[in-house]
């Protein structure tokens, strides 16, 4: 990594000495002292950074980022860092205090491509910086021609060839390099499951993938864990058929792990890690379906759990279909955060999911810390659509999500989580449009679209200072009920944007809308299940949600007409696709 800088006071040191520093006492509104700026484990499609300062108690301090290809003679705009300011969230369980800092991403970058990054730090009561890194997205994992091919076999081994028949006896050679090519048929794993050791390395990995001569099926019977993979590094899975258990994969801890193309069914837990040290996860292109006969009325009780947990850094989970769990993808419940910047969660991405039928929350962001980066999703048939209980200083980005018939909270912010950006979604709720304790705090919120069937159309509030509201459009479902907002002291009650915006300053670029601005969709049935095919959130082109939006650099750059829209698709663009590749 390459740094070049201005820094007034400062000094550039390792995460795991800054962890260990103590505060410095100064009580300042200038910036007194930059401590760290650390790059986030690089993603495909994105990049993070933090960085941590002494001073600016007041918060009022900036950081503009540009960016461009190494080499190419032209800056681009990205969005702004976020001001962190040791907000507390998680107040009524366990509370903690952010760090003093800013953290932010730059989206919609090429796989394996060197990038310069620009930060400018400035604060009009004194004290900067000025940061140029050179920073390298991550490339899409692909395994390597292998060094030596072993088979694994249903049954017995057949007549002329070689292999094993036991995933155990197949685990005891494995070596660095390795092709463990599983062939069709039905492999019963035995009650205890299978427990991998072995590791490989980063340019030799060790793959297990079907054959490709019949659906290769590995079946737990029923074991608590079918593949124990804890604390290993580089192993892929792939095209393979995983089912009858508690974890499908339990990976507490393990490292640039891979799997992709896999169909995982009958269990408890897909893949799960709830370690900080696990790091570098692709999981990619699976079809993971839980237990849980229905996904309404929500119950406390049901069979299957969450289809991938996550926890750590640098993961990637994208493009998969998971159906028929409590939570469909969620952030491990760590609790607090490590004081340790090296382990602390950051640099997650889920995008592109397709997500049906869970019992709570399509994706839980809950206990990430900075750059939890949640796109271009799908989520149909929820109690709670998005959800942020707490996030510990953010940002968390929400971007680009299509909700649809979330039954209770399309937006979860609980439990004072602080940090959000939340932009460009399409939220669309059987009951109230947006609804959700008054308890988030630092919250951006551009360009979404509220559609609701009851209620107010907004029942929420945010007294932090830096929480703005803007660009976005709103359903009234009920004559006498528009917006309540909390503003730090007591509800208030608006019957319109233009007071709404008078008295608090928010959304006074807001817009009315209602369904008939879609190409085919109507007010959710509580309780119903929908099907993707039955609607069609794509805006009309005369919508009012049409060049009605903000220009957010990198999220909506590609935008048609006058002015990028609101809502998650722009007029005229294809329809997403979601789900496997």
């Amino acid at each position: 990594m390459h740094m070049k800088t201005g820094i007034i006071k400062g000094l550039f040191l390792s995460a795991s000495l800054v962890a260990g520093l103590p505060g410095t006492g100064i009580c300042t509104n200038k910036i007194d002292q930059v401590r760290i700026f650390i790059v986030d484990p690089a993603t495909v499609e994105c990049l993070g950074f933090r960085w941590y300062i002494y001073g600016d108690d007041n918060g009022n301090a900036t950081v503009a980022v540009t960016y461009r290809k190494q080499g190419e003679p032209a800056w681009k705009a990205a969005l702004p860092m976020l001001r962190v300011n040791r907000e507390v969230a998680n107040w009524d369980f366990e509370p903690y205090a952010s760090d003093n800092m800013f953290a932010g991403s730059i989206f919609s970058l090429e796989p394996d491509t060197r990038y310069e990054v620009r930060c400018v730090m400035t604060d009009t009561d004194g004290g900067g910086a000025d940061t140029t890194v050179v920073a390298r997205t991550r490339m899409v994992p692909a395994a390597p021609r292998p060094l030596r091919t072993l088979h694994f076999w249903p049954g017995s081994v057949p007549a002329g060839k070689e292999g094993y028949t036991r995933l155990f006896e197949v685990e005891k050679v494995l070596k660095p390099g390795d092709l463990v090519l599983i062939h069709g048929g039905v492999h019963r794993l035995g009650p205890g499951g299978v427990r991998i050791e072995r590791s490989g390395e980063e340019d030799r990995p060790i793959v297990f993938r079907g054959a490709g001569d019949g659906e290769a099926v590995l079946d737990g019977e029923n074991s608590p864990t079918i593949f124990d993979i804890r604390e290993t590094d580089n192993l892929f899975f792939e095209n393979l058929a995983v089912r009858n258990g508690g974890y499908a994969f339990r990976a507490d801890g393990a490292r640039r792990l891979t799997v992709r193309g896999c169909v995982i069914s009958d269990i408890v837990m897909g893949i799960y890690s709830a370690s900080e040290f696990s790091y570098g996860w692709y999981i990619a292109d699976n079809v993971i379906t839980g237990r849980n006969p229905a996904w309404y009325p929500r119950k406390e009780e049901n069979p299957s759990h969450t289809g991938i947990i996550v926890y750590g850094r640098g993961h990637v989970i994208c493009r998969n279909r998971v159906s028929r769990f409590w939570d469909c993808i969620a952030v491990a419940g760590y609790g607090k955060p490590h004081r340790d910047l090296s382990l602390k969660c950051v640099a997650i991405d889920i995008c592109d999911n397709d997500l049906s039928e869970a019992v709570d929350d399509g994706i839980k962001a809950d206990y990430g810390c900075h750059n939890i980066r949640v796109f271009r999703n799908r989520i149909v048939n929820a109690h709670s659509g998005l959800s942020a209980q707490p996030i510990y200083g953010g940002p968390a980005y929400f971007i680009r999500n299509e909700v649809y018939n979330a039954t209770a909270l399309p937006l979860k912010l609980h439990n004072w989580c602080a940090g959000l950006v939340i932009c460009q979604n399409t939220l669309v709720c059987a009951r109230s449009a947006f609804s959700s304790y008054a308890r988030w705090q630092n919250g951006i919120l551009r360009n979404n679209l509220f559609l609701g069937v009851s209620g107010y159309a907004m029942e929420t509030g945010s007294p932090h200072p830096k929480t703005t509201l803007d660009y976005d459009g709103y359903r009234k479902a009920e004559p006498a009920r528009f917006i309540k907002w909390y503003d730090g002291v007591s509800e208030q009650r608006y019957p319109s944007l233009a007071a709404f915006a008078e008295s608090t300053g928010h959304e006074r670029h807001g817009v009315m809308v209602d369904y008939d601005m879609f190409l085919c969709a109507s007010p959710p049935e509580e309780g119903r299940t929908y099907r993707p095919e039955e609607y069609d959130l794509s805006l009309k082109p005369d919508a009012p949600a049409v060049d009605a939006g903000a220009v957010l650099p990198t999220v909506n750059d590609d935008f048609a007409g006058s002015a990028p829209d609101i809502g998650c698709r722009e007029s005229g663009k294809p329809a997403p696709r979601y789900g496997p590749r």
